[in-house]
This record gives C-alpha cells, structure tokens and sequence, in this order.
C-alpha cells in the first residue's frame, strides 16, 4: 500500500505553537459525500477501513470513482489516528483546506446578490461541535456567510467539518481580528445588526427582521460580550415555555436561521 503524507497541521509538532487543525482531513460519510458532490475542494485521496461495508458507502465509493478520486484499504487504527476520533464511520479524506474569506470577500460576495443573504456573526463560539451544526444550519437555511474572530474561538478543524455534514462545501467563513470594528464596517454597507440576548424584551417571532441583516450569537457560557453588545441595533430574545430558560447557540442559531429565512419561504409558498 502506498504510504499517504499526512498534513502537516495533523503530525506532531516539532517545537513551537502547535497550529489550529484546519478541515483538511474530512471524516464520516455526510462530510465526504457532499464534497465529493459539489466538486469545490480537490481530494488528493480517500481511506476506507479495511472490511468496511454499507449501501452508504459504496454510494460513495461510486462517486469517488467516477471522480477519479484515489482510493486505499487502511487499518481502523489509522484513520482513528488522522481523523482525532473514532467517530470517521470507516472514511477519511484528505481534502484541500476551505478557504477562509477575508471580510471584503465575503460582503462582496453577499452585497452582489439579490436579496441579499443574512450573514451571521460570531463572537466567540469555542466548542467546535457548536461551530460545524452552526454552519450546517446555515447551509440549510440559505445563510450567505459565517464571520469568526481570529482569536479566542474555536477555527476549522476536522471536527467542525464533520459535525458541518457537507455544510463547509456551501457556506463560506471569514475570520476578522475585531468583532465589534466588523460589526460598523457592516452598518456603513446598510447591514442591520440584529443580537441574540436571552435577556432582550423584544421576541424574535414578534420582530420584523430588517435587509439587510446580520446576525450576532455570542459564546456559549456568556452569550454576546459587552462591547459586542453596544453596537448591535438592536437585541431580541427567543421565547421559551420549560423549566430552562437558556439554549445552547447551535441550537439558537437554528431557531433565528428558521425565523429570519423559514418564515420568508413559507410565506412565498403559502401566500
């Protein structure tokens, strides 16, 4: 079997900071199937574990074939070693990173289409299970873009493109070094920028979300910082009716997604 260089970023470090992992190693059979269907990253090769079986992966074996993209029978323990977890399904792809924007490639990008798509701004999402569902609900949802601080947040690992399930391949991400700076540079576009605050009195089902917009959630302990706070237009809240008051921002992010383009669909479908 021809031996596969692993990526730099995931081999052991040789003395100084260890870099962020980057989603240059996809696993599990979502992941690997989206990007191999929409054809936007090059797949320098795929490892399938040895005795490995399912109709899911012979589908994606199938479509690996058809294009051209290099396959090889490893041991389990190897793709657990590349992929940081047991959790690949039997699949691991090498993969050329996703590109991370800068902040005028992204408005650019929305700003040339109409409507204009919601962006959704993060201020210090840590966890990267958080990030990878936040991009997939975005991709679901039809969100144009995902902003992230350059430091203090969680970046894109493996783990988020996994937990993303193909959402990386229609979502794009720009990393800035100033949230709240972002945040006026959005305004002078015509952006409104709209927080998440389970504290807010205005209701996101009440609230007649402005274009264009941007979306602000906050960390997962502490919600939307201070400073990040006093340039938002305006907080609004997510009702709830149990015994817990808070959710967790993934699951939040899915919820104002639902409000702000769910709504807008079912109202062009049933008007």
């Amino acid at each position: 079997m021809r031996h596969y260089k692993v990526p730099p970023d995931h081999a052991a470090a040789s003395g100084g900071p260890r870099k962020r992992r980057r989603d240059d190693v996809l696993c599990g059979i979502n992941a690997i199937q989206e990007a191999l269907r929409v054809g936007t990253r090059r797949i320098e090769t795929i490892w399938l574990a040895k005795h490995t079986e399912g109709k899911r992966l012979r589908q994606v074996m199938a479509l690996a074939a058809e294009r051209g993209t290099p396959i090889e029978n490893v041991p389990d323990p190897r793709l657990t070693e590349v992929a940081g977890t047991t959790a690949h399904q039997g699949i691991v792809a090498f993969v050329a990173s996703t590109p991370l924007l800068t902040f005028e490639q992204l408005t650019t990008r929305c700003t040339a289409q109409r409507p204009v798509p919601p962006l959704v701004v993060l201020d210090g999402v840590k966890d990267p299970r958080n990030l990878g569902a936040i991009i997939r609900s975005a991709a679901a949802f039809g969100i144009g873009g995902v902003i992230v601080p350059e430091r203090r947040a969680v970046g894109l690992t493996g783990t988020v493109a996994k937990v993303a399930a193909g959402g990386l391949e229609h979502v794009v991400v720009a990393e800035v070094t100033n949230i709240s700076q972002s945040l006026e540079r959005l305004k002078r576009l015509g952006f409104w920028i709209v927080g998440a605050d389970e504290q807010a009195e205005i209701s996101c089902p009440t609230f007649m979300f402005p274009t264009p917009l941007a979306l602000v959630l906050g960390e997962e302990e502490s919600g939307i910082s201070p400073l990040v706070k006093r340039h938002c237009d305006v907080l609004v809240s997510i009702p709830t009716c149990g015994p817990l008051r808070s959710l967790n921002v993934a699951v939040a992010a899915a919820v104002l997604f639902y409000e702000v383009m769910g709504r807008e669909s079912h109202q062009r479908a049933h008007p």
